[in-house]
């Protein structure tokens, strides 16, 4: 009886499971690794909760999963290959050129998928009920949400802008919140010059974004959906829920609607792979501290040979995770091991790790506050930009060098102040403790409102009014422009009347 009983339960558990599963379509256009490694775990999780997952992108599973299908367009794949040599500080001094290219190239990209044999299969053969979109750059995908009557799910690997903000109607106050461009190096109060810059910042990107952008992916998103009803402008307010690669101890604080959910960190695993025995003995046995090494990129023979003849002089043990073979050529010191496909996230884990050496992207950034471990970070010699210089200087975790201070003195510099002092280990703790304090684990809040808005097919109740308005009522223009149209009318008829009634005292006085 008591089989009987728990066999009926497991099967209604099942068949609930079943019933609730959802056909979703994830979208990941931009040939971004990094933005992959964040999504990838949320749509393998709801995978392995039944949902049916057909992920288009260009990095697919190493191994097959259960209801897990990738479609790969593999002309993307270097499409923005050309964008390696780009620096930020290239951005900054030609922001607009450099963005006019960029579009260019969003539009092919958006182009080959929607070219795409498999692709073409997929929009006239298949349903879906939920599609999660990266926004980097795929406007013209904007229509799929009533092409499939789908609710859709953006999902950005950086913090919000301007763009994303408007899908769920949200607001940032320009007086306190600074501009994408800017917020890496400010997180206190703008001056009054500061604030005028982070406007006319603001402004400028909002009309060259709608004026010389938007045109780019209407093109393609009227080619491709000749039968919508809705325009892409109107189509950039059906989304129902945007998840950001974002939290305040990266960032700033700001407000958010409730649609708008931070989830940095949804890529760190809760439990962590297990360390193989003889690196869980190195890092057991080297109280003093180890000091862990990953960098993605291939570095010159005699960078790499200063950065050993640093970490030689370090008591601490050096465990350095490389996918490539160190030289033969290389002098390398007693306390540093270079080891291959070591698991990522059980090193950094693990208690006795006291600094991590990274290129400094945006998720090894995360990845350092969660862990609460100081990070040093180390400019790529690939020509990739170093983003990373005023991320770490802001949040305060660790020191980054760039390309131009990169050398042996400022290098030791560096490993003295990170190594020798607590203060940027207490910091890194005191940000991991506020990172991890949260109700809900990222991957539990990312899945949870997934599968609410599946749940409510859509779940207007979370729109605000904001997303009701086109443009010109969203950020009140045609109040503005009625007021300024009552104030040049007033001084008109203030000039016409001043002016007719000195006539008029003239005209007596003769």
């Amino acid at each position: 009886m008591y089989i009987t009983a728990l066999f009926m339960v497991i099967l209604w558990a099942q068949l609930l499971l079943t019933t609730n599963a959802a056909r979703i379509l994830s979208i990941l256009a931009f040939p971004g690794k990094s933005q992959y490694e964040f999504m990838q775990p949320l749509l393998r999780e709801l995978a392995s909760r039944g949902h049916h997952i057909t992920s288009v992108n260009n990095f697919p599973q190493k191994e097959p999963m259960d209801n897990f299908r990738d479609v790969v367009v593999e002309e993307n794949l270097h499409l923005f290959d050309d964008f390696k040599n780009f620096t930020t500080a290239d951005i900054n001094s030609n922001y607009f050129n450099t963005m006019e290219v960029f579009y260019g190239k969003s539009y092919e990209m958006a182009f080959n998928i929607f070219n795409d044999e498999k692709f073409k299969n997929l929009l006239t053969l298949e349903t879906f009920d939920l599609i999660i979109l990266d926004v980097a750059f795929t406007e013209a995908f904007y229509g799929l949400g009533e092409h499939f009557g789908a609710p859709m799910v953006a999902i950005s690997y950086w913090s919000t802008m301007t763009s994303i903000e408007e899908l769920v109607g949200n607001t940032t106050p320009l007086s306190y919140i600074p501009n994408m461009i800017m917020l890496r190096k400010y997180n206190q109060n703008m001056n009054f010059w500061t604030r005028w810059v982070n406007v006319i910042v603001f402004i400028s990107e909002w009309i060259f974004y709608y004026l010389r952008y938007i045109p780019i992916h209407s093109r393609l998103y009227n080619e491709q959906f000749p039968n919508a009803t809705m325009s892409l402008i109107e189509a950039q307010r059906n989304f129902s829920l945007v998840l950001l690669n974002d939290h305040y101890t990266i960032t700033t604080p700001r407000p958010y609607v409730p649609n708008m959910i931070e989830v940095a960190g949804l890529h760190i695993p809760t439990q962590s792979e297990p360390i193989a025995g003889n690196i869980k003995q190195l890092l057991d046995n080297n109280p003093q501290g180890v000091i862990y090494v990953e960098l993605r990129s291939v570095l010159p023979e005699h960078i790499v040979q200063l950065l050993l003849n640093r970490m030689g002089k370090c008591q601490q043990l050096v465990l350095w995770n490389s996918k490539f073979q160190p030289w033969d050529t290389l002098r390398i010191p007693r306390n540093v091991h270079f080891l291959k496909d070591l698991s990522h996230h059980s090193v950094l884990s693990h208690p006795n790790i006291y600094l991590f050496i990274s290129h400094g992207d945006y998720l090894n950034i995360i990845n350092s506050i969660y862990y609460g471990i100081p990070i040093l970070g180390i400019p790529r010699y690939d020509g990739q930009n170093d983003d990373y210089v005023d991320n770490i200087k802001k949040i305060g975790n660790g020191l980054s060098l760039s390309l131009r201070q990169f050398n042996d003195k400022s290098l030791g510099q560096a490993l003295n102040d990170l190594l020798s002092t607590n203060q940027y280990r207490n910091e890194a703790k005191l940000k991991s403790q506020i990172f991890r304090n949260q109700q809900n684990t990222p991957m539990e809040k990312a899945v949870y409102w997934i599968e609410h808005v599946i749940r409510y097919k859509g779940a207007k109740h979370l729109r605000n009014l904001g997303q009701n308005l086109n443009i010109w009522e969203f950020y009140n223009l045609d109040v503005y422009a009625s007021m300024l149209c009552i104030i040049l009318a007033f001084i008109f008829f203030s000039y016409l009347l001043l002016n007719v009634t000195l006539k008029f005292i003239f005209s007596i006085k003769q």
